[in-house]
């Protein structure tokens, strides 16, 4: 045994240690890293615990849990690795009793009932980031700071038990004294940012009869949108509020935002009426990998995704005459479709849980295609194992605007019996 230990030793010393760290920088993959540093503890000790060089990763579909049952819910949560074919498994109690509405670079927010707790949290390093609850009344972005807070709480008690906040997002790292965080309620188009340490929420904008749509923080702007408009406001100076008319309104689509590698983007979704048959995919050469495509009958899917990006026309004509240095009231503008997304790969889950990876990145993916979450019923064969799920996630792949789809993922999870239905969402693991 001695004898044995002493190889080990003499074998783990053979690279110096500037060389592991070279090979260390070289690795992109997330789980590549943690098996790198568990080769042997000298490894471990010169590859660095959070690593920044790591590009975005390729997401996980994180499994919705039941967030009411505390006294039977051992914190365990499920993530697919699509690429892997593997569930994982993590023990987070933290998110015991508490809802899992977002997630954004790594990060999952977490919201108690009536929203007395918001904050969070890295489900790799157990990080966790505290935010304003919204039990505090909240500032204006807008008009007169001195006046008494406002009380957004009412939203919460209003939908008492239902995912209330839909999206999460950053305006830079989180480690950044200067990093906004912005929360979108679409219930009541309510925007809402604060910054670490703030005491309390500050209200961008709130519309409680306002149509739905979906939100947004990119290059100093916050972005809300809805079917005809987008309404952008400056943060430094929210008084410059422009309502941005969409001529192409695609009213029988359903509209987010999402970022890309070169912008703020549209995902437009579009019911289709293809026939069943039709819908079942063929191999495609486009796939990641032919060994995670798991024989399936695609039967869930009825819909095509079309990519826009927001312009303005060099003779743009304003409705009014905008005060001077302010921007315009109205300006008419329109959404471009995008046709060359042959370096852009999107993953697409329940409500706003969209995620877009650059394929440049990744010499395992390419690029001009999708990978969709959806639900069906179990097949008959399914061998339930003593429990019984009405439906059961799924993933289907198809090239962006396609119309035919391959399961590459079948049956890996069943729906939880929540009531409103707890959103599936894409979840980029990070150790930063």
């Amino acid at each position: 045994m001695e004898g044995s230990t002493s190889e080990f030793r003499d074998w783990a010393h053979l690279l110096p240690v500037e060389i592991v760290q070279l090979i260390s920088n070289k690795v992109k993959s997330i789980t590549d890293y943690v098996r790198f540093r568990a080769v042997c503890s000298p490894w471990r000790s010169a590859s660095l615990p959070k690593p920044s060089h790591l590009p975005p990763q390729l997401p996980w579909l994180m499994i919705p849990y039941m967030p009411w049952c505390s006294d039977s819910d051992d914190g365990i949560r499920l993530f697919y690795d699509l690429f892997e074919s593997k569930m994982r498994k993590l023990h987070l109690p933290e998110t015991i009793g508490l809802m899992c509405s977002a997630s954004y670079r790594g990060w999952l927010l977490l919201v108690a009932t009536e929203g007395t707790e918001v904050f969070l949290l890295n489900p790799l390093t157990r990080a966790r980031v505290n935010l304003p609850s919204f039990t505090t009344p909240v500032r204006r972005l807008k008009g007169d700071l001195s006046a008494p807070g406002y009380d957004a709480s009412w939203v919460f008690k209003r939908y008492v038990g239902n995912f209330v906040i839909t999206r999460v997002t950053f305006s830079a790292d989180l480690s950044d004294p200067k990093c906004l965080i912005l929360v979108f309620v679409e219930s009541c188009w309510g925007l809402f940012c604060c910054r670490v340490g703030d005491p309390c929420w500050t209200m961008v904008n709130i519309r409680p009869s306002a149509p739905t749509g979906d939100a947004a923080f990119y290059n100093g702007c916050f972005y809300l949108l809805s079917k005809g408009a987008m309404h952008i406001t400056e943060f430094h100076k929210p008084e410059n509020t422009l309502v941005c008319l969409l001529k192409n309104k695609l009213p029988d689509s359903n509209l987010f935002l999402l970022e890309g590698k070169s912008g703020l983007h549209v995902v437009a979704i579009h019911d289709t009426e293809v026939e069943d048959d039709e819908e079942t995919g063929q191999n495609d050469e486009h796939h990641a990998s032919a060994d995670n495509t798991t024989e399936g009958t695609e039967m869930g899917i009825k819909q095509t995704f079309e990519l826009y990006q927001l312009y303005h026309d060099s003779n743009k004509k304003y409705s009014e005459q905008p005060p001077p240095g302010k921007f315009p009231i109205h300006l008419h503008s329109d959404l471009k479709k995008i046709t060359d997304t042959s370096n852009t790969t999107i993953f697409c889950g329940e409500k706003h849980h969209f995620l877009a990876v650059c394929s440049d990145d990744w010499d395992s993916l390419d690029g001009d295609c999708m990978y969709i979450e959806h639900k069906e019923k179990p097949s008959p064969d399914k061998d339930m194992g003593g429990e019984y799920y009405n439906n059961y996630y799924s993933i289907s792949f198809s090239k962006i605007g396609g119309t035919k789809y391959q399961t590459v993922a079948f049956e890996i999870a069943g729906e939880p019996p929540i009531w409103p239905p707890a959103p599936a969402m894409w979840f980029q693991p990070s150790y930063v």
